[in-house]
This record gives C-alpha cells, sequence and structure tokens, in this order.
C-alpha cells in the first residue's frame, strides 16, 4: 500500500514538473494577447502601465529605463498592434519571453507607418499575475511568419541557488563580449541550435548557423557592451541580462541597448536562445 502510494506521488510529481511550463506558457500570451487588445481598445500609454511590473523596464536614449516612469509621461498617439510569434519559458514556470511583429499606424483603417519585431520578458508575480519585466523592438519591414511557435528549456538543474545563477550568467554575458573582442570564432559556442537573433532592419534571424554567419559579418568589435541587471527562474534553468551598448561604430558615436535570454542547456552549459540588440 505504502509502495503503491509512493509511486502515485511520484507520477503526480512527473505529471506536475512536465504540465506546469506549458501551463505558464498559455496564460503569459493570453496576457500578452490582453496587454496586445487594451492597446487597441483604450491607448498604448494605459496598456503599459497596466501591464508593467513596478521593476520593469523599458529601453529608451540607449538605456534601460523604469517603465512606469516612462509610459506614465507619454500621451496617446497613434496605433500600435503586436502580435506573438515565439514564445519561451522556464522549466519553474515563473519566467518567460514572448516575441513577435509589431505596427504603428494612425489608426485602425490607416496603413503601417513603421513594423518591427518585439521581445517582451514575463515574470510571474506573487499575485499570481504575469508582468512586463523587460520590454524592447527593433523596427525593420515586416514579417510574414504568423504562426506561434512555442520553445521550452528541457534540462533540470540539480542545483537551484538563484543567486549563484545570477551572478554565474552576468559574468558568462561578460565574458561572451569581452572574448567577442579578439576570439577567431567567439560566437558559435555560446549560442543555441536554436537562437533568435534579432536586429535593427533585419528580420528575425534563426538558428545557430545563420546567426553566426551574421555576426561574422556584422560584429562591431569596438563596441562595449556593458551588463546592468539579470534576472533568474527559480528553477535556474532560464536567464535573462540587459544592459547598454556604447563605443564607436564606422567612426560614429553609439548608444544603444542589448538584451540576452540564457538557457541552461545542461549543467553549467548556458546557450543564448534570444539576442536582441537596438542603436538608438
Amino acid at each position: 500500500m505504502r509502495f503503491t502510494f509512493f509511486i502515485c506521488l511520484l507520477l503526480t510529481a512527473f505529471r506536475f514538473h512536465d504540465t506546469l511550463p506549458k501551463e505558464a506558457i498559455t496564460q503569459m500570451i493570453a496576457t500578452e494577447k490582453a496587454f496586445a487588445k487594451m492597446a487597441l481598445d483604450k491607448n498604448t500609454p494605459a496598456a503599459f502601465l497596466y501591464f508593467l511590473a513596478p521593476d520593469g523596464v523599458v529601453f529608451e536614449k540607449g538605456m534601460p529605463q523604469n517603465g512606469l516612469e516612462v509610459w506614465k509621461n507619454k500621451k496617446p498617439q497613434g496605433l500600435l498592434q503586436w502580435q506573438p510569434i515565439y514564445a519561451g519559458m522556464a522549466l519553474s514556470g515563473d519566467l518567460g519571453y514572448s516575441i513577435g511583429n509589431w505596427q504603428a499606424s494612425a489608426n485602425e483603417q490607416a496603413p503601417a507607418s513603421a513594423t518591427g519585431t518585439f521581445v517582451t520578458l514575463w515574470q510571474k508575480q506573487n499575485t499570481g499575475d504575469w508582468r512586463v519585466r523587460a520590454d524592447i523592438g527593433v523596427a525593420h519591414k515586416v514579417n510574414p511568419n504568423q504562426a506561434l511557435k512555442e520553445r521550452f528549456s528541457t534540462f533540470k538543474p540539480s542545483s537551484n541557488s538563484v543567486i549563484q545563477a545570477e551572478r554565474f550568467v552576468f559574468m558568462k554575458d561578460f565574458y561572451y563580449w569581452k572574448n567577442a573582442q579578439t576570439a577567431l570564432n567567439p560566437h558559435e559556442p555560446h549560442l543555441s541550435e536554436k537562437v533568435l537573433l534579432i536586429r535593427d532592419n533585419y528580420l528575425p534571424i534563426e538558428g545557430k548557423d545563420n546567426a553566426v554567419a551574421f555576426l561574422q559579418k556584422n560584429y562591431q568589435k569596438k563596441l562595449i557592451y556593458t551588463g546592468l541587471k539579470t534576472i533568474v527562474s527559480q528553477a535556474t534553468d532560464f536567464a535573462c541580462v540587459y544592459g547598454s551598448i556604447s563605443g564607436k561604430a564606422t567612426d560614429k558615436d553609439i548608444k544603444g541597448c542589448f538584451l540576452r535570454v540564457w538557457q541552461q542547456e545542461s549543467n553549467n552549459t548556458w546557450k543564448i536562445v534570444v539576442d536582441v540588440e537596438t542603436i538608438q
């Protein structure tokens, strides 16, 4: 009897472990769509002020800034619409991202005046609600891709120390930039097979081979990447680092922002699954 009861508990735990990220990603995407609907029904500032976390950031003037402070000073202007086409979730179901298309226009009937890709980092709050921890975007021509793709962590770390994971990933991200200044092949070892590279003026670049080819051609070694914040899931399988970009490229002063999502694919082996840069 005791053995049977133990097996039932074990099976329940396995089912819970399997369903938690799937249920969480469904909730997160539903929140993303509610966010977009509020922007359409009311206005964009009202939607951001409702769905941003108190410590959520947006990226303006080459720096991450508190989103609530930024959006409370913005007036409704035109129409901003968006639709998620990628979504990723930590095993613990508390941290995820959505990526998709955005379109800006004067109104619903007017053609789009600008289009691009957004990346939003979502975190589940103590209330159970999902709120935006970071929101960043790039501009480029219309993306024909519309189908939603869900992406999950598959490796369960043996250690669950969030503080240790924060420090480890922060330094991993720092040396990823530092080594890129001198190494012959700096990017390939750190990119996941399913990496998404998101840049101004380019459609999202998917897959390691495509990303490496792009970076070999376009990476600017003189730029300085300064990590400012690391956010880690409770399962310590999933982390985000964001910060600022500065320096010179083609003799021009550059200011911008970056956001990278790292995922633990085996014990202490972290790979980049999302890499976003935008230059102001």
